[in-house]
């Protein structure tokens, strides 16, 4: 493969030629179907066959196309997503954000400008379009409970031409993500290196698109790390190597096309522009792909990202994100950016096809600056209202029933949360950890949650997921951090000094009011933490003592190695885990720096705090909120107001 770069533009053009192969053949198929009504394609075939394969793939196709000739020049214009996790709306006290109606507004926009013959829009998405926000509640929790893909059905909407499963698409199950694909999603979503699954899962390995007389190659390529895979209730479902996946389908894709675009979401692992951090460190990722295509693509090829919620390229195409000839494209997260990767094509007299690439991020805005004018009304009018008011439904079903104790009353975890043990904090912690067990990575040994981030409840019957919502108010993701004894002990040392006194209360004098913010970072523990905090005279004597691990002292597990869940409020940096001071305590006291150590140290589930805690509740608990569930002072921490020697 030759590369020129040409001012911000990459030009391309892809001279290698597929080897002979010497081993055995397998081929695929391709099955016309409908494209994506609002989409951009007027023709679309997905591909069947063992995708997996050792063997050499080829595909056969032999569909007719009015080509374009040489001499012409053909402009895709490729809006792309990634890593959405359901936020459609964000919904604040202070006002609601509304990315997925500014993404749309781009799309359409976009679609209405571009030349009917020259220039084509697609918009194509790469993957988690789920897990994250209170519309994954219409998830529900397994098939038999599936209300709908809110996501894709507000993308089929918005006129998407493509998707790739990500790994948080399994989160919920092979079964429930086949049931949302076949309902909701008016396009093709692609994985080709998933394989093996016993439910019919509607996805395809790799499609082909036409629009303005060009022919697209599309190849999904999932993550195998944190996803389900060879669950109890899918063991069949195997995640093989995107890399060789990627190499084979490439070539059987090859002939048959004018451009490839992969849709990744493996994780970008290239270089980043100085004052970036990687998210993952990544020994397979984007840049081992791109080198394994380059070797065997003779049409321009270009990867479209994910799953590391990468920002690259926000102004302009970065020689750092081209690996070997081929654009490496990411735009963040959450819809924070739509990317814009414009292709060029134009084709020799030999029949060569080159490309030159360009590629910007177009930002959408938070609810302190977007206007009327940046959204799309239609969209907001006719899909995303009916499917709040679905939603709304929803949170007033019920997910379980609540025995009612004055420790778990609002008035009370107002006290507690603040001041020491909290019963529906013991619960809540307790509940996560009984939940790792079940997620795509190891288990966890503790879990932690910090005290402005629940209420209690104040009710007593049936427990709606609306109730719940008001426990938990805020969609806290779960971090894992992996930490020494030494530096547990050092974060519950910390922890200790966060504690509001009895004398700081207004009801013992004091200047604090319980029921405002309190934003000291003061956290609970799962009960496999237990310690005691002695007060001494003021914060600077505050220490904790006796600390235990699973019943051990921490002293003798200074060099073991932990797996604890963070919230992602804390390990953000908030409260004053970012190294800094902490708001009320005296300026000498510096906050333990979760942030720091989360760059090294953690990584993000992407699973809600929340979604843990209500799948515990319906599963686990038997659907019951008392102490015979965990909801309950059991002693994990005590506070004293002397320091004992």
């Amino acid at each position: 493969m030759k590369k020129t770069l040409i001012s911000a533009a990459l030009t391309v053009g892809l001279l290698a030629s597929t080897s002979s192969m010497s081993f055995a053949e397998q081929t695929l198929s391709a099955r016309a179907i409908t494209p994506n009504s609002a989409g951009a394609l007027s023709k679309l075939y997905v591909l069947n066959g063992n995708s997996v394969a050792e063997d050499a793939l080829v595909l056969d196709f032999h569909a007719a196309k009015n080509d374009f000739s040489p001499g012409q020049i053909k402009t895709l214009r490729v809006l792309h997503i990634n890593d959405l996790h359901s936020h459609l709306i964000d919904f604040h006290r202070k006002g609601n954000t509304h990315r997925f109606s500014q993404i749309s507004k781009i799309v359409k926009d976009a679609r209405r400008k571009a030349s009917t013959n020259n220039e084509a829009v697609l918009f194509l998405s790469m993957g988690d379009e789920h897990i994250g926000t209170v519309w994954d509640e219409l998830l529900g929790s397994s098939a038999d409970d599936f209300k709908m893909s809110a996501s894709y059905r507000a993308l089929s909407a918005a006129g998407l031409d493509m998707s790739v499963v990500g790994n948080h698409e399994l989160d919920k199950g092979s079964e429930l993500l086949a049931r949302a694909i076949e309902q909701d999603a008016d396009f093709p979503v692609l994985t080709a290196n998933l394989a093996g699954s016993k439910f019919k899962m509607p996805w395809a390995p790799a499609a082909i698109g036409e629009v303005n007389n060009v022919r697209i190659g599309f190849i999904g390529l999932t993550s195998i790390i944190d996803t389900y895979l060879q669950t109890e209730a899918d063991p069949g479902l195997k995640g093989y190597d995107p890399v060789k996946v990627a190499k084979n389908m490439v070539r059987a894709l090859d002939p048959h096309v004018d451009v490839i675009l992969l849709l990744s979401h493996v994780g970008y692992n290239g270089a980043l522009p100085k004052g970036m951090e990687l998210k993952y460190d990544l020994a397979i990722g984007d840049k081992q792909i791109a080198e394994a295509v380059s070797e065997v693509a003779t049409k321009p090829v270009a990867l479209l990202g994910g799953h590391t919620h990468t920002v690259l390229n926000e102004n302009a195409l970065d020689n750092r994100s081209v690996v070997a000839g081929v654009p490496i494209v990411q735009a963040g997260e959450y819809g924070k950016f739509v990317g814009d990767l414009k292709i060029t094509l134009s084709k020799s007299k030999s029949g060569e096809v080159s490309a030159e690439f360009s590629e910007r991020l177009i930002a959408t805005k938070g609810r302190a600056n977007e206007t009327v004018t940046d959204l799309d009304l239609k969209m907001n009018k006719d899909v995303l209202d009916p499917i709040k008011t679905e939603l709304d439904k929803r949170l007033q079903e019920s997910i379980g029933v609540v025995l009612s104790q004055k420790s778990m009353r609002d008035d009370q975890v107002i006290l507690d949360r603040y001041t020491g043990e909290t019963a529906i904090a013991n619960f809540m912690n307790d509940a996560v950890v009984a939940r790792s067990k079940y997620w795509a990575t190891d288990p966890v040994d503790f879990a932690a949650f910090n005290a402005t981030g629940m209420r209690g409840v104040d009710m007593n019957g049936d427990l709606t997921y609306d109730e719940w919502y008001k426990v938990m108010p805020y969609a806290d993701e779960i971090y894992v951090y992996s930490v020494t004894g030494a530096e547990l002990k050092a974060i519950i040392q910390d922890n200790a000094r966060r504690i509001v006194r009895p004398e700081e209360l207004q009801h013992n004098g004091g200047s604090l009011d319980p029921e405002k913010f309190i934003p000291r970072g003061f956290q609970h523990y799962s009960s496999g933490i237990r310690y005691e905090i002695f007060l001494g005279n003021n914060a600077m004597e505050t220490v904790a003592k006796n600390i235990t691990l699973n019943g051990t002292p921490i002293d003798q597990l200074l060099d073991r190695n932990f797996r604890i869940a963070f919230n992602s409020y804390v390990a953000n940096g908030r409260e004053g885990y970012s190294g800094g001071a902490i708001k009320g305590l005296p300026a000498q006291i510096k906050g333990y720096d979760l942030k720091k150590l989360r760059q090294t140290k953690a990584f993000n589930t992407y699973l809600l705090y929340r979604g843990q805690i209500m799948d515990y509740i319906r599963n686990e608990a038997g659907g019951i909120v008392g102490p015979e569930t965990g909801a309950a002072y059991d002693g994990r921490v005590t506070v004293s107001s002397a320091p004992r020697s």
